[in-house]
């Protein structure tokens, strides 16, 4: 008698599944009709590319010459505070070597070997 439920039940899942699917592709296909999908022009695509790439060389000619104007600077200033005051400059040489394993050291995770 299970056997004879289980058959049935089985083919009741089918027939649902299968109206279920067969609401899904008529969905699909209203919704196609809606909107009907249409490809661009290779040109459009082609032309969208290369605007891109000029606005991505732009870009990146305004961030290189942002970096060696901030290089240029700091190298200035570095250049300047060690001809004014070199031994101030040797101080905190020494102090940045000193500190550096400290915050090497932090950023450390521990490990335990339990």
């Amino acid at each position: 008698m299970k056997e004879y439920d289980s058959k049935n039940s089985n083919s009741m899942l089918d027939d649902e599944d299968e109206l279920t699917v067969k609401r899904l592709i008529d969905g699909l296909e209203k919704l196609d009709q809606w909107n009907p999908v249409s490809t661009p022009n290779l040109q459009w695509f082609q032309q969208n590319v290369e605007l891109e790439k000029k606005r991505i060389r732009k870009k990146q000619w305004k961030d290189l010459l942002t970096f060696i104007s901030v290089a240029v600077f700091v190298l200035s200033v570095v250049i300047a505070f060690v001809y004014r005051q070199p031994i101030l400059f040797l101080y905190f040489q020494l102090v940045g070597i000193i500190l550096l394993p400290l915050a090497l050291n932090k950023t450390r995770k521990k490990v335990s070997n339990e």
